[in-house]
């Protein structure tokens, strides 16, 4: 013990610091450390909660991205499908008007044909029977001298059948 005391160090004083120092480090722990501890314990598990909602919301948004990608791409698509669609209507509709108009235009040429030929066949008969006339008269004045009724209609008829 001779070296304790020639350190200055006095058993009761260092029990009682002791005993102190084990109080103030149970108090400590207790009241300050430990919920300190929580605190920092709470605090690292709600950072990891943040990383794994954030992990999980940038895995979201990328599967997002892909699904609207894919909409788009499939939305791309369905459009070129349907002006594909409405350009072959578009043909068909053309070419059903234009096959109806080409048939209108036949009917009518007809109808205009048919009305020409008409009009040709009324015009050549009176045609025919003008000139008839006209010989008729002509061959009255000239042979009115010479020949009777009954002569004169042979005459007219070898000239009408001359004619036709």
């Amino acid at each position: 013990m001779g070296l304790i005391h020639a350190l200055g160090i006095d058993g009761r004083i260092l029990f009682a610091q002791l005993f102190n120092f084990a109080i103030l480090t149970w108090v400590l722990w207790h009241f300050a450390y430990k919920p300190v501890f929580n605190i920092l314990e709470e605090r690292r598990s709600k950072i990891d909660q943040g990383l794994n909602d954030a992990e999980a919301a940038a895995e979201r948004l990328r599967l997002a991205e892909e699904e609207s990608k894919k909409i788009i791409l499939q939305s791309r698509q369905e459009a070129a499908q349907v002006m594909e669609k409405a350009q072959k209507q578009a043909e068909l509709r053309q070419a059903e008007i234009i096959k109806k108009a080409e048939s209108d235009i036949a009917v009518i040429m007809e109808k205009e044909r048919a009305k020409i030929a008409s009009e040709k066949n009324a015009t050549l008969l009176q045609l025919k029977q003008e000139v008839s006339s006209l010989v008729l008269l002509g061959l009255q004045r000239f042979l009115s001298e010479s020949l009777n009724d009954k002569r004169d209609q042979e005459i007219i008829a070898k000239v009408i059948k001359g004619l036709e």
